[in-house]
Formats: C-alpha cells, structure tokens, sequence
C-alpha cells in the first residue's frame, strides 16, 4: 500500500501540472481569438472574460487524454531513472505494482471527467452561445438605433429619451418599436415569458413617412410567446448526461462519444505504461503511443459527426480493438521480460 500511495501521489502530481500546463496553452490561444473579436468592436472586454472562463471546462475535456501519456511517461522514466523501479522490483513487488496505482489513478481521473464532460462542460456551453447570441442581439438593435434619425420634424428627441433600453423591435420593415424604462419584475415559464416595466416611455417610428409617436407609461407589461424548444432541438454538445439518454436516438453519437472518452483515460494509462516500462530508453516508445493516441482520437472524431447510423457501434469497436492491442501488448511484455 506504501507503495501504490508512493506512485500515486507522484504521477498525481506530475498529471496536475501537466493539465494546468496544456490548459494554459490552450487557454491562450483561446484567449488570442476572442482578442481579435474584441478588436473589432464585436465583443466587450467584460464579455471576452466570460467567454473565456466559459471555455475552461471544454479545454479541460481536451487535454486531459494527452495529459494522461505526458504524466505516465514522466513519472516511469523518473522512478526508471532515480533506480525506484529497480528498489520495487527488490521489495519482492513486480511492475504489476504499478500497473495497480496508475489504474486508481485512472479511476479517479475517469471520475472527475465524467462530471466534466456529462454535466460541467453541457452548461458552460449552453452559457457560451448564449452570451454570443445575446450579445449579437444587443449589436443588432444598436446598429438600429445608430440608423435611427436624431432629429424628426426639427426636434431633437433622443438626447434625453432613449435611456434604459429594455427592448427594440421591427414590424415588417414598416416601424420601430422602443421600449425603454426600468425592469420591476420577470416571470416565466416553458412557453411563456412576461416582462413588467415601469416608468418608461414607449417610442414608435414610422419607417414610411417619418413619424414618431412617444407615450410614456407608469407601467407596462411585455408579453412574449416563447417557441417550445425541447432540448432534442439544442446542439448536442449543450446536452448533460440525461438530456442525452432521453434524446439517444437523435444523439447517439455524441452520447457513445462521450463514453468512449471517459473509458478512453485507463483505456491509455495501461497503454503508456506498458511500453514505456518494456521500452524505457528508446524514443519509439512514447511516439508510439502517441501516434496510437491521434489515430484513435481522429477516428473517435470523425464517428461522432457521422451521419452513418451505425457510427456509435464503430466507436466500440475501434475501443474493443485498443483493449485487444493493450491485452496483446501485456502478453509480449510478460514473456519477453
């Protein structure tokens, strides 16, 4: 047990580094992009923060499978090189020791990314694209009221009106409606949605003859019929995990998907470690278990967009596959040393 908790405790530590590392990495790239869109005036600053922590948990989701051959490969060329795998092997324990510790370490890494890739990462992007859409609607309705004339039969009206913007709307390309004022109360449901307002004004202009109407109002209430959107109609990455088994035949594939990556973390642990332990010193090694990595990634990939109906089945195979290599690989290893 001193042992396995040794082990443990090291690769724990080497797999946290290594994720907050490639978290960094990718965490400024993304921050690169939404950089350009705050240049362009498409984005606020505020905005750009939330995006970015919104994208936390799917680069999380990305590299941990890659973290999983960083941590394992440095761990056992550390205990290779510091003679820890020799000590281990003279305590009377075999390198079945460490197969055992880098499999609880698995366990506990698959935990954490099940409630990472089921439930975390479904919200922070429903809450991404949200605020996108939000805010492309906020640059709408301002484009709108940048067109919207300043001055009407000789008086100038919107210096003192158009402040607390709630809503603004156009009719059939005939007529604005403005609705400004302070928000008293929101009520909602599946299918509908109320809005109280009060102390405001409500502006209406006329696109035809440039009239404007303006009447002002203690309160007032916005009514809005919502479209009954089930979730079957939302992207399927905004899915959690019983979204997804209630809309399975819709979204297999991202469902079989999702599976195949938590299943996908032991899956490359075992892999790592037993090439690594038969092939310590030589770089084929770890640019085998990459290139193994990308290919199965690629075409775990390429399988969840399918539009073949038998794709989530390809995907178990392609794993069932891996599991066979890994159990052939353990065979050699065990009779070659």
């Amino acid at each position: 047990m001193i042992i396995i908790k040794y082990i443990f405790n090291k690769i724990c530590k080497i797999q946290t580094i290594v994720i907050l590392t490639l978290v960094l990495v990718f965490f400024c790239h993304k921050t690169v992009q939404i950089i350009k869109l705050i240049s362009i005036g498409y984005i606020t600053k505020i905005l750009a923060i939330n995006l970015i922590i919104l994208k936390i948990p799917e680069i999380i989701q990305m590299v941990i499978p890659v973290s999983v051959i960083i941590s394992v490969f440095i761990t056992v060329k550390h205990i290779y090189n510091n003679n820890e795998l020799l000590a281990i092997y003279s305590c009377g324990y075999n390198k079945n020791i460490i197969y055992l510790a880098l499999l609880i370490m698995s366990i506990f890494i698959m935990f954490l990314t099940t409630i990472n890739s089921m439930w975390i990462v479904p919200i922070s992007n429903k809450y991404y694209c949200q605020l996108l859409f939000d805010n492309k609607q906020n640059n709408i309705n301002q484009l709108i009221l940048n067109n919207f004339p300043k001055n009407i039969n000789n008086n100038i009206i919107f210096n003192n009106i158009l402040n607390n913007i709630y809503s603004v709307k156009i009719k059939k390309n005939k007529y604005y409606l403005i609705s400004t004022g302070s928000i008293d109360s929101i009520n909602a449901n599946n299918k509908y949605k109320l809005v109280i307002l009060c102390n405001g004004k409500n502006i209406y202009y006329n696109l035809l003859n440039r009239s404007v109407i303006i009447t002002k109002f203690k309160k007032y209430y916005l009514f809005f019929y919502i479209k009954n959107k089930k979730y079957i109609n939302l992207p399927a990455n905004q899915l959690n995990l019983n979204q997804l088994i209630n809309t399975i035949n819709v979204n297999k594939n991202e469902l079989h998907w999702r599976y195949n990556l938590i299943l996908s973390i032991p899956l490359f642990y075992l892999l790592s470690v037993i090439i690594l332990i038969s092939d310590i010193k030589r770089i084929f090694g770890i640019s085998l278990i990459i290139t193994l990595y990308i290919l199965f990634f690629i075409i775990q990939h390429l399988l969840r967009i399918s539009t073949i109906s038998y794709s989530y089945l390809l995907m178990w195979l392609l794993y069932v596959f891996y599991l066979n290599i890994i159990i052939l690989m353990k065979y050699l290893t065990n009779k070659l040393l």
